[in-house]
């Protein structure tokens, strides 16, 4: 079970990123604009811009773990 989550743990960006385009997307791809109605439309900007800083926040790359090399690496030079 611990894979699971350092696989969780390493991707959740990807994952988070995932889920957001398919739910900014989807509502075109269905036809259904009353998906967007959950979202007031005065606030449709900032929840999408409040998506954006979440994707910059949570980093592109895969995070680093404690146990990874490069970690151990830098508490062994400190």
């Amino acid at each position: 079970m611990t894979s699971f989550f350092k696989m969780l743990a390493r991707w959740r960006t990807w994952i988070v990123n995932g889920l957001l385009a398919l739910i900014t997307v989807l509502p075109e791809i269905l036809n259904a604009p009353e998906i967007l109605a959950i979202v007031p439309q005065d606030y449709q900007r900032m929840f999408l811009a409040g998506l954006f800083l979440l994707n910059i926040w949570l980093r592109p790359r895969p995070a680093v773990l404690p146990s990874d090399p490069e970690v151990q690496i830098k508490k062994v030079v400190e």
